[in-house]
């Protein structure tokens, strides 16, 4: 921590990583005047802090109950072809992958249709679960032509940014991609994951293809859909 930021930067920023350590949402943090004691800091100070955590979205102050941890809404903007990886980093947010499993297979007739796959050629099914902040966010599930990314089979995905990666192994870049997004109940799978609690999920799929129209992927991001916003920003063609 930058010892020459002011008092209640540091309180803030000491205060942010316990609560994303120590709490979850819908707990009390202690009272401000606990916090003042613990911290050596004055009521304004600790004011303040909680003031600027609060406007991050990960503090909610209810009359008569106190300061209550909440989880923030993550807005994903999107005006261009980038990943989630990527977007995230961009918002200042730290997304990590805890899990992940890479499997070869012949696709169905309808998803090999949108790799461009002839009749048995296979593809590489890559599928995370991935965290923000710490926190369990999404699952996500990534679909590529093997002939493009063989080595992808074989060592699995290096680092956390798919593009990334195939931008600096392959060359690839994708460059438009076709989205649907919907809401629907989560699977059991979702729910071991995200939360017993989640009742609705929001699912993201993306058709993605390179500059040349050959198929990249197809890929699908599930998320709990009380946490996560997705925009997406249109204009008229000339």
């Amino acid at each position: 921590m930058d010892i020459r930021a002011p008092l209640y930067a540091r309180v803030e920023e000491a205060l942010l990583a316990r609560i994303r350590s120590d709490y979850r949402p819908g707990q009390l943090l202690p009272t401000q005047r606990e916090l003042a004691r613990e911290y050596g800091a004055s009521l304004i100070t600790i004011k303040r802090a909680l003031s600027e955590i609060g406007r991050r979205g990960f503090l909610q102050s209810t009359r008569g109950r106190g300061t209550v941890v909440t989880r923030p809404v993550v807005s994903d903007d999107r005006s261009e072809v980038s990943s989630w990886t990527d977007a995230m980093t961009g918002l200042g947010r730290e997304p990590r992958t805890v899990s992940s499993s890479v499997q070869v297979r012949v696709p169905s007739r309808e998803q090999a249709r949108l790799l461009g796959l002839r009749a048995r050629e296979r593809a590489v099914r890559l599928e995370r679960l991935r965290t923000l902040d710490g926190r369990p966010f999404c699952l996500m599930a990534n679909e590529l032509p093997w002939r493009l990314v063989p080595d992808l089979a074989e060592h699995g995905l290096p680092e956390e940014s798919l593009y990334a990666w195939l931008r600096k192994q392959h060359h690839l870049v994708p460059h438009r991609a076709d989205e649907e997004v919907a809401a629907r109940p989560p699977l059991p799978r979702e729910q071991n994951f995200l939360g017993a609690d989640v009742p609705i999920v929001l699912v993201v799929r993306r058709h993605t293809r390179l500059a040349d129209g050959r198929p990249l992927e197809i890929a699908e991001m599930v998320a709990d859909a009380r946490h996560y916003r997705y925009r997406v920003e249109v204009s008229k063609k000339p």
